[in-house]
């Protein structure tokens, strides 16, 4: 059996953004055809409902409408990552994920392109990045599940989990200063 690999650069792993569960799913399937596919940046990338159904064990008519609504948001989603510059410096990037995106009724399919900041950070990748198989994420119900596992799962080949303040995870998460207010539990006592 094929294992679909997700591969991000960890900059994307660490970056700040709210997706929602759909939105999410429908970029990692994007990752993937971008990876198996080599599809030229300047080129839509093709995921068919088909495949949002096999991978998520979601009912056809609910692959549907969630990819049709998640391709309404998209559009609009931002994210925020650091890099270097060639002087060494840090750089505060804010980008869109997608440069277009469409959804075609009579098909079940979308388009995506993702924008020119987003591919060098899932393609050609040789250093600083984190990978997991689909099918470990597939399963989760919860946006902040999936992005909570990557943050984890970034740490793996380290060994060491980075202490991050409330305010830096709930950002990574993409939880908005009004949401979820009540993080106690996340305190160590």
């Amino acid at each position: 059996m094929k294992k679909d690999l997700v591969v991000k650069d960890n900059a994307l792993i660490n970056a700040s953004y709210n997706l929602d569960l759909a939105e999410q799913r429908l970029i990692l399937l994007a990752i993937l055809e971008a990876r198996e596919s080599n599809t030229p940046s300047d080129r839509d990338l093709t995921i068919h409902a088909e495949s949002y159904i096999n991978h998520f064990n979601v009912h056809r008519n609910t692959a549907y409408k969630v990819l049709k609504d998640a391709c309404k948001n998209l559009f609009e989603r931002r994210f925020s990552y650091q890099k270097l510059t060639a002087k060494g410096n840090l750089e505060n990037v804010m980008s869109r994920w997608v440069q277009r995106v469409s959804y075609v009724e009579n098909e079940a399919l979308v388009r995506i392109r993702f924008s020119d900041d987003v591919v060098p950070l899932i393609t050609n990748l040789e250093k600083h990045f984190t990978s997991y198989e689909l099918e470990q994420v597939s399963s989760l119900t919860s946006a902040y599940a999936i992005r909570l596992y990557e943050l984890l799962i970034a740490w793996r080949s380290t060994g060491k989990v980075s202490m991050l303040e409330t305010k830096e995870l709930r950002s990574r998460l993409g939880v908005s200063d009004t949401e979820h207010q009540r993080m106690e539990s996340f305190k160590r006592r």
